[in-house]
Formats: C-alpha cells, structure tokens, sequence
C-alpha cells in the first residue's frame, strides 16, 4: 500500500485488452499509432509503453522529447511521430530519439529546414492540412496560398516528407464523415502538389477511426479508447485508470453548522464528516466542490466543501461504517460502481481528460493488473 495521501492506479491489463479490442475492431489493412501524449494521457509512459511494446505495436505518437526518450528507453524501435509541432530546438534535442514530426504551415517549415540545416540531415515530416476547419496547424488547400505553400515545401531542402495528416473538431458522425470526404479530396491534391510521392495519410483519432470507417485512410491515431476513456465499442473498453485516497479524519457536527470555506456549506441536519487529504493542489479542481461524489464501501458520498489546497470534505452520513484509512475512490471503480468520465465531466463542465491527465502527472502513480472490472468509465 502507498504511503501518499493520494495515488492513482494503473491497470495495464486494460490497456492491453482495448489495444486488442481495436485492433480487432479495425482489421487489417490500417496502421495503428497509439497516442502517448501529455505522459501516456497521465497514465504514464514508463507503465503503458511496455504494453505497447510487448503487443508489438509499431507507431507511436507523442508530444515532448521526455515521451519520445522513454518509448525509446523502453525497447520501442519504430516509428515515433510528434503531434503538434516543435520549434527548431526542440527537434534538435529530440533528434536522437529519430522523431517524425508534424509541419504546421509555411513559418514553422522554417523552423524545421533550420533544425535539419543544424542536424546536417533531413528531417521526417507530416504535412498538416486544414482540411476538417479545425484551423489550428493545418495549410489550407482551398486557397491559392495555401496551394503555393504546400507546393513550395515539396523544394525546401532539409524536409523529407513522409505524411499528410489533419484533425477532427468535433466527435460528430455527420462532421467526420463531411471533414473525411474533405480529407480525401485535398490530401490527393496536397500530395500531388509534392510531387506525388507516396505518403501516409491520416486524420482519425478514437472517435472517427471508430465509428466512420472513411475516416481512416493509412493509419489512425489512438489515445482515448487505448485508456477505455470512450463509451465506444458496445462499451467493452475497460478503463485503466483509479484515482484514490483514504479517510484521513472523521467528525460528527451539528445542524446548522457550516462546513468549509466561504461557509459554503450549511449543515442541514447532524452530519458526520470525513477529511479526504487530496484537494486543488492534487489537480482535483475546485469546479467538483459540491458537485462531486466519491467512493466509500462501494457506496457514493458527496463532497460537500469547496475545496482546500490538500484536503476535501465528504459527508459520509450515510455511511455509517466508514473508518479512518478506509479506501476512497475520486475516478474509477469501487465494488459494483463507478465514479465515471460522465459524472466527472458532468459536474465540472469540463472533458475528463481536462482533470485526469493532470491526477496522473501530480500524484504518485502504481501499475496493477486487474482481470475483470464490474464497471465501466465513460
């Protein structure tokens, strides 16, 4: 057991079972590239690459030299894509680790002629088209300049191009299907305006590769799905994911009393309290303060404060057998429920990936493997 005051476990037997229940899904014929960024989605890459690397997977995509350094330290020898892109520097101090990266428009091309000028190398890039509107990166094909661009990088010494790539907006059917058709169209354009040279094509992540089958062209990138953050696939995706603490101290109030900063909570019958030592500091955002429920016995209990930097209250009222040291689960399965994705993003009004990759990078992570869950995140 973990001495922290809170802690997040991994099952990396779920990941490996939603790798396999994707690839599955997907048959043959579509590279998959398993999305790491922001440290594995905060599952961490030091625990979900040897997953990966074990299941033989061949493609992997990050965002930061430390992801790309550990794939690489964990046996990973294939293809490593950035997904955004990198100034000049960066791809210098990452050319060890032989990323591909993502060029996201006629001033960045400079940044990264200039780092293959400094490398005395090419460098491997995928060419990012705004083909779905996500106007982020991404040339548009649509207009003259964006035509001339695209054309002129097929001339920049230094750029060896080896992909076109885009990214939906939204995860919408009708949206996927209308942005892949878009995709199709300019990607054979933006290809020949490089000299028709053969290259990967790309733009689905979980969703679109999932549900719109045209949306995947050569390859697909999956991140939530391979973390079961996806209520995709008849939800048979297990989530991997538990964020935990333990009642740390107990005490019974009267009616009437307040609880919390700002008096925020008014007590409106005698309650019992309990002291949860994870707060704002831990990444568990002020925005779950009297909207949140945890898990206590494998029963629900509400949080009733707006939060402390380090702590929580619970009121466990209810939950006549709770004890000091006893679990509780903020995110995952306890008993026969779950605190789930929904409830997260629900009362907070944000994605769930909003909160969890930042549980996984603040508190102390712990690898476990867990054969059946009883219930399902998202």
């Amino acid at each position: 057991m973990t001495t922290a005051a809170g802690w997040v476990e991994i099952d990396t037997g779920a990941i490996a079972h939603n790798l396999d229940l994707v690839r599955t899904h997907l048959g043959e014929g579509v590279a998959l590239c398993a999305v790491l960024k922001a440290d594995a989605y905060g599952h961490g890459v030091d625990l979900v690459a040897p997953v990966l690397v074990a299941r033989r997977v061949e493609r992997l995509g990050i965002t930061g030299n430390v992801e790309a350094r550990a794939v690489r330290d964990a046996g990973f020898t294939g293809r490593l894509l950035r997904l955004r892109p990198a100034l000049a520097d960066e791809i210098l101090d990452g050319a060890a680790y032989d990323i591909e990266e993502w060029l996201g428009g006629r001033e960045h091309a400079e940044a990264v002629t200039d780092a293959a000028s400094r490398l005395g190398r090419p460098v491997r890039v995928h060419v990012s088209l705004n083909s779905t509107g996500l106007s982020r990166d991404g040339i548009p094909v649509d207009t003259g300049v964006g035509r001339a661009t695209i054309a002129s990088l097929a001339g920049r010494t230094g750029l060896d191009i080896v992909g076109v790539a885009a990214h939906f907006p939204r995860e919408d059917a009708v949206d996927v299907e209308r942005g892949a058709a878009v995709f199709g169209r300019e990607s054979a354009v933006a290809i020949e305006l490089l000299g028709n040279r053969r290259l990967d094509r790309h733009c689905a992540t979980t969703y679109a590769a999932l549900s719109v089958p045209a949306s995947r062209f050569d390859m697909v990138r999956i991140g939530a799905a391979l973390y079961g953050d996806s209520p995709l696939l008849d939800g048979a995706l297990r989530p991997a994911m538990r964020v935990l603490s333990r009642v740390a101290a107990l005490n019974d109030y009267a009616a009437g009393g307040t609880a919390g900063y700002d008096r925020a909570y008014t007590l409106q019958r005698d309650a019992r309290l309990a002291v949860i030592p994870v707060g704002y500091a831990d990444g568990y955002h002020r925005a779950l303060g009297q909207r949140a429920e945890v898990l206590i016995g494998g029963r629900r209990a509400p949080v009733v404060d707006r939060l402390a930097m380090n702590t929580l209250l619970v009121d466990v009222s209810d939950l006549p057998r709770t004890r000091v040291g006893d679990e509780v689960v903020l995110y995952g399965t306890q008993g026969g429920d779950a605190i789930t994705s929904a409830d997260i993003e629900r009362v907070s009004g944000q994605i769930a990936a909003d909160l969890y990759t930042a549980w996984g990078r603040l508190l102390p992570r712990r690898a476990v493997e867990v054969t059946v869950r009883t219930a399902s995140i998202g």
